[in-house]
């Protein structure tokens, strides 16, 4: 195992502003500020201000809240007692817990069985956060890429409602905080090499295509480990 990083330092970053007159962006807000997430605009600890948020990124003050609910709803930000305050509590151990999170919601799909033959095949679909990735310049590993659009068709198995939820609580958030802008900024350094993690994604889809559903939870599991960070866990680390 590699020895603990230190916590990451700022990258400088431009001023923004946007004419107040400008067309709200087609993009979840929510998208907006994980992306300041993972390019170091904001850092654990850090607070976010729902009013420079707006200014920033030209969107109205209420969809950032709503957002930020959202935001605190996937354990990545909290908020300070008595006041609209939030504070960044994402740090580079808890796209583990996401995954965690996530391998869960996928072990309920493999009980289930689902066909997935009649759902588009990764290959011909995208991430929701695929254009968000594009605009600002962000790119994921090729495993993480393949992983996260076969745990969307799984997903969209899913009910309605709890299809949503995932999706805003779970997909996005690992979507754009495992991008490789992430993992440089955030110091995140895998467990085990993109090969080996492909290797292990290749075995997931095999099993989900070929109804061995029994063996996708292992699997799974086995990939959030090769995934997450190759250092000690510490008390603190979320679960």
């Amino acid at each position: 195992m590699s020895a603990t990083l230190p916590r990451p330092t700022r990258p400088a970053q431009p001023h923004r502003t946007r004419d107040s007159h400008a067309p709200r962006p087609a993009v979840d807000p929510a998208g907006l500020m994980l992306v300041d997430i993972a390019t170091g605009r904001y850092l654990p600890g850090d607070e976010i201000d729902a009013q420079v948020v707006a200014r920033e990124h030209g969107l109205r003050p209420v969809d950032v809240r709503i957002a930020l609910y959202d935001l605190r709803r996937a354990g990545l930000v909290t908020g300070v007692p008595f006041s609209g305050t939030r504070v960044v509590v994402w740090h580079r151990r808890t796209n583990e817990a996401l995954m965690r999170r996530l391998g869960r919601v996928l072990a309920g799909v493999a009980a289930a069985s689902p066909v997935l033959e009649a759902l588009p095949e990764p290959a011909e679909t995208r991430l929701p956060a695929a254009d968000l990735l594009v605009r600002h310049g962000l790119a994921l590993p090729a495993d993480v890429e393949h992983f996260l659009d076969l745990a969307r068709t799984m997903v969209d198995t899913l009910p309605a409602d709890e299809r949503v939820r995932v999706h805003s609580e779970l997909l996005l958030p690992l979507t754009v905080l495992s991008t490789t802008t992430a993992l440089h900024v955030h110091g995140v350094v895998p467990a085990l090499p993109e090969g080996v993690r492909g290797a292990i994604v290749d075995l997931v889809e095999a099993a989900a295509h070929y109804g061995d559903w029994a063996d996708v939870p292992g699997l799974v599991a086995d990939y959030t480990v090769a995934l997450g960070v190759d250092e000690p866990r510490s008390p603190g680390d979320p679960a």
